[in-house]
Order: structure tokens, then C-alpha cells, then sequence
């Protein structure tokens, strides 16, 4: 176990230390020294007013891995997990279907969600979220927020809200405690999307991070293309996390029927990346050498769990879009601890009672793993 030291938060309201030095030694000083005194005593000031540079002690907990030996299991490329009591869902990009189901009490697997164009088929998957007892996962070619139900006899998947009629076509869109859905996209104006049940949007929130005001010249659609997320809600529905995965930058929100309101960010670096807007085209093109941020995050009622990267793809490659290290939230956006890993993994969940973490670990393929924290 070791100290790892993150600049974060407010300085102390208690600097008497400070201005008692300071007294000392106009008291003690000559006249000669007068002018070095009165350097001596901005300098001081400078370190009782820099409340941005203080510095908080976080715990570094390093974890390993075990494999988790399920037949006939063979993960292409995951990149999303849930996990309800016993049952874990491994999102597929490269599989025959949308999810693996694994049953951990009995360590058998079975594909759910047929891939096509039926009315019992789905397109993509972008995120899962759980709002109290609801499950479910976002396709955005399919435009739909969609139900996921656990029962006696297996996982079965229902549409449920469809966002057809709105301009936009989100990154990923998670419920909230309001009846209403949150969605991130590429906007041409806002951060934030709020839609009723019936997928009717209701508001445009916020805009689009920024490093200073020049960078604010540049359009939200560029910005949106540059500043990518991850979307998580709480289990109560009532907050709102948006993890950056182009760089490593997270931010925490109050959420309410028609507003999202910012609680807190935690802000290493911002990116570097030339915007390219057309007519009828937007992307932007990121430097190689940025660091990469957060790959995946999840949450339980207590911690907000964000896997970091901090590699950039000039580097490390396409390695740099896993990493193996978790920092640990509260939903206040305050930093608690950090876990370092064996191994680098591309997606994880943790158990509600925030004892377990499962995996997807980089070893000689893609291998379902488990520590116990």
C-alpha cells in the first residue's frame, strides 16, 4: 500500500500558522530589511490565497485479479458490464449478439439480445444503466432506451422509449428519479439533453467543457466531438456523473426535473485537438500524445468507481483505451482511494456492498476476472 498525492479541492480556513509567521517577522525585521519583508509577506499571502493547490493524501490499494473459468465463454471485445445479484451481463462488440449472460452461482453462459432489424432485435450497444430496481441499455442506431428484466426463467430485453423524433442522436442516455432521460450527444448548442418519458425533449443544459476563452470560440459541435464522455446516473436517479474519456477530466451533478446543476469536477489535463466542421461534417482530430482519461465507470450507492487511463495512444497504442487503475468517488466528487491492478482491464463492475470488483482483464485474451477489495 503507498500514498499517491492529488492537488484537489479548498485550502484550510485555518491559516494562523501563517499570519503568525508573517507578524514574526515584520516584528523581528529591520529597517534595512524592509523591502525583503514586504516580499517575504506577498509571497505568504500567495500560499494562504492558493486555495487551488492543496494537496489531499489518497489512499493507493493495489488489488490482483483471479480468473473466473466459465465454459464455453469467448468475450471479442467488451466494453460494459452489469451486474445484477447473481446475474453479470458482458457487453460484446465483436460477439453473435449483444450480451454474454453469466450466472455466477452456477458459472454457465448463454447469449441474450439477438443482433437485426426485427421487433426483438437490437442494433448497438452504447451504455447499461440501473435506476432503483429498473435495468436497461442505450442503442443508438436504433435511437432507443431499452429494458432489461431478470427473472427465474433468464434475461429478457423490451423497448421501452424510442428518441426518433429529436434532431439529435446521443452518445449514451441514462433515466433519472423524474421519469425523464439524460443524454449526451455531438449538439449544436449544450452538454445536456432532458426528454420526457415518451422521449419529447423537454431542455438543452449546460455546454460544452472549455480550457479558457479562446477554446470557448470554438462551436459546442466541435467541442462535443473533442470532449467525449462516459453517462452514469445514480441508483436514487437524483445525480449525474460524465466521465471524459478523451482526457481525464470527470465531473458530478445534481440532477431535477428540467435542469442539471454542476456539484464538482476532478480536472488533470485538457486535451489538445484541432476541430474540422463542414456543412454537412464535424469531427475533430486529437493529438496522439494527449493522455487518455477514463475507459468505463460505474457506481454503487456509497462510490463512484472510474477506470483511469492516463496512457496516450502515441505510446501505448490502442492499449491506451484500457488501464489498470480505478479511482474511487464519493458522489460529492471528492477523491477517496485508488486501486492499482495486475493487469489492465477494459470494463468492470462492483458488488453493492462494494467488496468485490469483476472484470474483463487483459491476460492472454479477454478473461472474466475477479478481486476481492
Amino acid at each position: 500500500m503507498g500514498t499517491l498525492f492529488y492537488k484537489h479541492g479548498n485550502c484550510p480556513k485555518d491559516n494562523s500558522f501563517l499570519k503568525k509567521r508573517i507578524c514574526k517577522i515584520i516584528f523581528l525585521s529591520s529597517k534595512i530589511y524592509i523591502m525583503k519583508q514586504k516580499l517575504a509577506i506577498l509571497l505568504l499571502s500567495i500560499i494562504v490565497l492558493s486555495c487551488n493547490n492543496e494537496r489531499k493524501q489518497v489512499q493507493v490499494i493495489p488489488l490482483n485479479f483471479q480468473t473466473i473459468k466459465i465454459d464455453s465463454l469467448i468475450i471479442g471485445q467488451s466494453y460494459g458490464m452489469l451486474l445484477v445479484d447473481s446475474n453479470l451481463l458482458i457487453a460484446d462488440s465483436q460477439g453473435d449478439s449483444l450480451f454474454h449472460w453469466i450466472n455466477l452461482n452456477t458459472l454457465t453462459n448463454k447469449d441474450v439480445g439477438q443482433i437485426g432489424q426485427g421487433p426483438n432485435e437490437y442494433l448497438s450497444f452504447n451504455n447499461f444503466y440501473k435506476i432503483g430496481n429498473r435495468y436497461g441499455f442505450y442503442d443508438s442506431q436504433l435511437r432507443s432506451a431499452n429494458e432489461i428484466l431478470f427473472s427465474n426463467k433468464g434475461v429478457s430485453l423490451r423497448k421501452k422509449v424510442n428518441f426518433k423524433s429529436l434532431d439529435y442522436r446521443y452518445y449514451q442516455v441514462v433515466p433519472t428519479v423524474f421519469g425523464t432521460y439524460i443524454g449526451t450527444g455531438p449538439y449544436k448548442k449544450g452538454l445536456f439533453t432532458i426528454s420526457d418519458s415518451m422521449g419529447q425533449l423537454i431542455n438543452v443544459v449546460e455546454e460544452q467543457p472549455y480550457r479558457d476563452d479562446t477554446e470557448r470560440k470554438i462551436p459546442e459541435l466541435g467541442r462535443a466531438m473533442a470532449y467525449q464522455g462516459k453517462l452514469l446516473a445514480s441508483l436514487k436517479g437524483d445525480r449525474l456523473v460524465n466521465a471524459i474519456y478523451t482526457s481525464p477530466m470527470i465531473y458530478f451533478y445534481q440532477l431535477s426535473p428540467t435542469d442539471v446543476t454542476p456539484i464538482n469536477s476532478f480536472i488533470e489535463y485538457y486535451p489538445e485537438y484541432r476541430p474540422e466542421l463542414g456543412d454537412n461534417s464535424y469531427a475533430s482530430a486529437m493529438n496522439r500524445n494527449n493522455k487518455l482519461g477514463y475507459m468505463n465507470v460505474t457506481a454503487t450507492e456509497r462510490y463512484v468507481y472510474a477506470l483511469y487511463s492516463g496512457k496516450s495512444t502515441a505510446e501505448a497504442g490502442l492499449s491506451a483505451f484500457c488501464g489498470n487503475k480505478i479511482r474511487v468517488f464519493d458522489w460529492n466528487g471528492n477523491l477517496q482511494k485508488e486501486y492499482i491492478f495486475d493487469m489492465d482491464i477494459s470494463c468492470f463492475c462492483v458488488t453493492p456492498d462494494d467488496r468485490t470488483i469483476y472484470a474483463i482483464g487483459l491476460v492472454d485474451d479477454y478473461e472474466l476476472v475477479k478481486a476481492e477489495c
